[in-house]
């Protein structure tokens, strides 16, 4: 059952064995595991229900639809900009659906600083291999390689840097090209057309418009949940209370911390060491129209200066990237005619973005209200020299793949690069925070594993320290930056939390 608490209309109190706060990707995993084991499951998700028929491929309509504060999450400061999901599906809705699994040279310093001993790859390949076949993952064919993509792809062979092509989780795509605003197809397998129908099939009742304002304890347990009905535009029409004998917390890496802090559960590390895959773009403009938003967005990806074998805490990839007008525009530099004049260009431009794989932490608390929790994050004088070199890099793949001129969206004054300039320049003028749009997509380890309370949130299954039959089941787990895109490893984490549930059940539910 999949219910909008809209439109039914009143206050909601349940009972149940699992009460699962988030539906994307890792509480609709769980969710769904633990429904189809037998438990008696009710899933809290703030956003609405959107489904194929709603994804208009605007916008104006989606980005207030899909995404938290229209698409305009930031951090206190307004220098990053957060992209996260808020809809029943959460982030894998509008995610472009990258499927790797976690890096093994991750997992070893997991293992290794974290005291995360159970972490192995034999460990995790069950749940590797439940996520994707769910999420039906696949390497993506050649032919499926878009006009963006192999730009891509030849400037970095013509330069000899490592690339390849990735898995994702598409099944009878039509490369519309729309992903980011909802696939209006159901190609994209989006735990909105996986994991959550197999959950209310399994029979769980799924909430949306129900936010989780506060999780009670009780003697060292977690209890209940109470929250609130809300509206598309966050307004409170009714409340919730969901008495549960295990929590599955799984908001995201930014509400989840901020819900637990809310509560005065967790411990002090709530909230802390946020990573967040900070990216910054650079756009090539070209002779001939691409069209770079058709076809598949990213299906190309160059690890040429990522190493973690050699240093498993540092690196950047190279990502192609392509938006619609709207997001695009927010990206491109200047005002009025000067602003005109590089999105007139639109249907010959093509961007490439740098994506970091952090050191620099930030942090979460509540905000003045649940809609707004406050976002810290600084990069260090290191991380923002690797973007600069990444950005050099970027300059150099996009001249080689055909580009008559790259811009580095400098504020405020662009840099403009000519075809045989050097792209030097950008490490002089450096990357700083204010002066440069920088965008993440992946903020996590705000309630980090760890092997005991002094270093984090919760142990290596995903329990919280200080509060029995509590877990925490999404992004905000990583003990470090992932160096990698994150679905699968949320997912998989999700996964062997929800089964090692099941194996605790005699003891959680006595």
């Amino acid at each position: 059952m999949i219910a909008s608490l809209l439109e039914r209309g009143g206050d909601l109190v349940e009972r149940a064995d699992v009460c699962v706060i988030g539906s994307g990707g890792g509480g609709a995993v769980a969710a769904a595991e633990l429904a189809a084991a037998g438990l008696d499951v009710v899933v809290l998700e703030q956003g609405h229900h959107w489904t194929a028929k709603d994804f208009s491929q605007r916008e104006d309509e989606m980005l207030p639809r899909l995404f938290e504060e229209g698409g305009m999450r930031a951090t206190k400061d307004g220098t990053v900009t957060i992209l996260q999901g808020r809809n029943v599906g959460g982030s894998t809705v509008h995610n472009l659906c990258y499927a790797l699994r976690t890096p093994d040279p991750i997992l070893r310093m997991w293992r290794r600083q974290h005291g995360l001993e159970s972490l192995t790859r034999d460990a995790l390949n069950p749940s590797f291999a439940r996520v994707e076949k769910h999420l039906r993952v696949k390497p993506i064919r050649d032919d499926e390689v878009n006009a963006l993509n192999r730009i891509i792809r030849h400037g970095a062979r013509q330069m000899g840097y490592s690339g390849f092509v990735t898995k994702h989780n598409r099944e009878g795509c039509v490369q519309s090209g729309y992903c980011i605003l909802g696939c209006s197809y159901d190609a994209k397998q989006s735990m909105l057309v996986t994991y959550v129908p197999r959950a209310s099939q399994a029979g769980a009742r799924i909430y949306a418009n129900a936010r989780a304002d506060r999780i009670e304890a009780e003697g060292g347990r977690a209890r209940r949940v109470l929250g609130s009905v809300v509206d598309l535009d966050g307004a409170v029409r009714g409340s919730i209370e969901v008495s549960a004998r295990a929590i599955v917390l799984a908001a995201g890496a930014v509400a989840s911390p901020d819900l637990l802090q809310r509560s005065g559960l967790g411990g002090s590390r709530v909230g802390r060491h946020l990573h967040v895959h900070p990216s910054v773009m650079a756009a090539g403009f070209f002779d001939d129209e691409i069209h770079a938003y058709r076809g598949i967005p990213q299906s190309y990806y160059i690890d040429e200066f990522i190493d973690l074998d050699a240093d498993p805490q540092r690196g950047y990839v190279l990502m192609p990237i392509a938006a619609f007008p709207v997001l695009t525009a927010t990206q491109m530099p200047g005002f009025g005619r000067e602003h005109f004049h590089w999105m007139k260009q639109y249907a010959r431009m093509a961007g490439l973005l740098v994506l970091l794989h952090d050191r620099s932490e930030g942090r979460v608390r509540p905000g003045h209200s649940l809609s707004r929790p406050e976002i810290e994050y600084r990069l260090n004088a290191d991380d923002a020299q690797q973007l600069a070199q990444g950005l050099v890099h970027c300059a150099h793949v996009l001249f080689a793949g055909g580009a008559r001129r790259v811009v580095i969206p400098f504020s405020p004054e662009p840099l403009v690069l000519e075809r045989g300039d050097d792209p030097r320049e950008i490490l002089r003028r450096g990357v700083r925070q204010g002066e440069i749009p920088i965008a993440s997509t992946h903020p996590q380890s705000t309630c980090r594993m760890a092997a005991d309370a002094t270093a984090g949130v919760v142990n290596e299954w995903g329990e919280v320290f200080d509060t029995a039959g509590l877990f925490v089941a999404d992004m905000s787990v990583f003990p470090t930056s992932l160096g990698a895109p994150p679905q699968i490893t949320t997912a998989a984490l999700a996964d062997r939390t929800a089964h090692h549930i099941l194996e605790r059940r005699a003891e959680l539910f006595a």
